[in-house]
């Protein structure tokens, strides 16, 4: 019951439903365990490795990699990623005044928790820059992670879209829709190696 309220107002989402999830020919999660499960579980893991690996980084540095076209490609789609979740914060704060209706607290909570890691994100990529990091298996798994994620949710999106199209969110829908192209980007850009740093043992030894 606590989720049920923590998701909807009137406690109509359930977190989990066998009869949509198992007991059907088009299995689909609840709107609830999407918001809830899909969004926190990058976010926990950037948020419980990033001290251990910002440590990591802060005794093993290896130079210092110059601003490239890769390292203000991936700054960019990081900070429009913070962008779009705060623009979802700000719209459930104006749908509320509007409307004169309670939000469920799931709506405003989850796009804040994805927020402040879309900006830890964009801080370790920077951080990883000036410690000489040219690729970076965390920040791929985070990226990978966040897509696979969001790719559930974007199936079940398209689902209720054409299914039941009056509950649709236009806002809500085209945010999301920019983000999960932005995660892919992300993902790719992730997966190509930055140029060597300066200052380095490598560049001497080459």
């Amino acid at each position: 019951m606590g989720l049920e309220r923590f998701c909807s107002v009137d406690s109509s989402d359930p977190f989990w439903d066998w009869n949509s999830t198992w007991n059907t020919s088009n299995p689909d999660l609840t709107q609830c365990f999407q918001n809830t499960v899909l969004v926190w579980v990058p976010c926990f893991y950037l948020w419980i490795g990033a001290p251990i690996y910002l440590l990591y980084l802060h005794s093993h540095g290896r130079g210092y990699i110059c601003m490239s076209h890769l390292n203000k490609a991936k700054t960019a789609v990081g900070f429009l990623l913070w962008i779009i979740c705060w623009s979802d914060v700000f719209y459930s704060f104006w749908e509320k005044n509007h409307n004169s209706s309670t939000i469920a607290p799931v709506l405003l909570i989850s796009p804040t928790l994805l927020g402040l890691t879309m900006l830890l994100a964009t801080f370790i990529i920077q951080y990883e820059r000036m410690k000489g990091v040219q690729s970076s298996g965390v920040m791929l798994i985070f990226w990978l992670l966040a897509l696979l994620c969001a790719t559930v949710t974007f199936r079940s999106k398209i689902l209720q879209a054409l299914g039941e199209p009056e509950t649709v969110c236009i806002w809500r829908y085209t945010t999301f829709y920019i983000y999960y192209a932005f995660l892919l980007v992300a993902l790719v850009l992730s997966c190509l190696t930055d140029q060597l740093p300066l200052f380095s043992q490598a560049v001497k030894d080459s």
